[in-house]
């Protein structure tokens, strides 16, 4: 993680003979700026959108080249894709990221759409993460407000462990809890440097969210990083029928999750604000009975136990709770 580091990423791939690059149009110009020649027409991927079906076309793209290694340039989107690759032909992947909007970047997690339900699964985490600080420092503001909506999640992605743990039995890592809590606490003390995109607020948002990825490796799950706000997110993609812009619509339902909990959700709207992020379903496009519907649904869409296993979620409730926390 350094100044310059795309300009190393010949070197760094030197030992392999048959890369294949996960590309959209954006992040091949980039990369075409920083490292010229590096990627062509035959051994490159657009992903249009992060569903099943694209990541299985890349598959099919990546094994007629005979790729004997994988990389994810650019968002979520292009990294999990990688990492789908990479799994489904056995070949290392490489972790590119040209923006901070999530904790995919070292995690060993696959998240795709175009499925009736949120799919997930666990790949193992890529073999080299390559961060270069100045490129990501010139991403739009959007992204990482993105990213510190994804990091603020682990306030009540833990809790909800916690509940699991206490309810269920289901067990609780305390050292990885305690380092995704670390990880929420660090961006938030420094939540102001990432709002200005300086050198500081770089670094801190890009350990937080590489941390919260080793934090998933460790317990080879998400649970430590995606709980109740997490299935509301989830469920905002389903009733669009796309992934929506993941950590902002993570943030906005770590606000409802931390009122469900009983706890300060307050707090983490005030934080979300300070760096400029939405805090309302209308800023983010979203129809209020949309909004409504989706923490109806949101319990169901996966097997995990939350805060939404203590609350009967209807109608008329979700609607009170979105008024209360100012949501709609």
């Amino acid at each position: 993680m350094s100044p310059g580091a795309l300009s190393e990423l010949p070197s760094l791939l030197d030992q392999y003979s048959r890369i294949f690059f996960i590309v959209g149009r954006r992040t091949r110009e980039i990369l075409d700026a920083h490292a010229p020649g590096l990627v062509s027409g035959d051994n490159s991927f657009v992903a249009d959108s992060a569903t099943l079906s694209v990541a299985e076309q890349a598959v099919s793209a990546a094994k007629r080249l005979g790729a004997d290694c994988v990389v994810g340039v650019g968002g979520g989107k292009n990294i999990d894709i990688a990492k789908f690759v990479g799994a489904r032909l056995g070949i290392p992947v490489v972790s590119v990221p040209t923006v901070p909007s999530h904790d995919g970047i070292a995690s060993p997690m696959v998240s795709l759409g175009g499925t009736s339900h949120p799919y997930s699964e666990y790949v193992g985490p890529p073999e080299l993460v390559v961060v270069d600080t100045q490129v990501l420092s010139e991403a739009p503001l959007r992204f990482f407000q993105s990213g510190f909506g994804d990091v603020i999640g682990k306030y009540t992605s833990v809790y909800d462990w916690w509940l699991a743990h206490i309810d269920t039995g289901e067990y609780f890592g305390h050292y990885s809890a305690a380092l995704a809590r670390m990880t929420f606490r660090h961006v938030v003390r420094f939540r102001r440097a990432i709002a200005s995109r300086t050198e500081e607020g770089v670094n801190v948002l890009l350990e937080a969210l590489v941390t919260n990825g080793l934090v998933m490796g460790i317990q080879h799950s998400s649970r430590p990083a995606s709980g109740s706000e997490h299935l509301i997110s989830h469920a905002l993609d389903y009733l669009r029928g796309s992934k929506g812009p993941h950590g902002l619509q993570v943030g906005l339902g770590t606000i409802v999750a931390a009122y469900l909990q009983g706890r300060d959700w307050e707090r983490i709207r005030r934080y979300l604000e300070d760096v400029g992020a939405p805090t309302t379903a209308e800023a983010l496009g979203i129809p209020e009975d949309m909004m409504v519907m989706a923490l109806v649904i949101a319990p169901t869409l996966r097997k995990r136990y939350t805060i939404f296993n203590r609350v009967k979620m209807t109608e008329d409730l979700a609607r009170s709770v979105l008024k209360t926390v100012e949501v709609i």
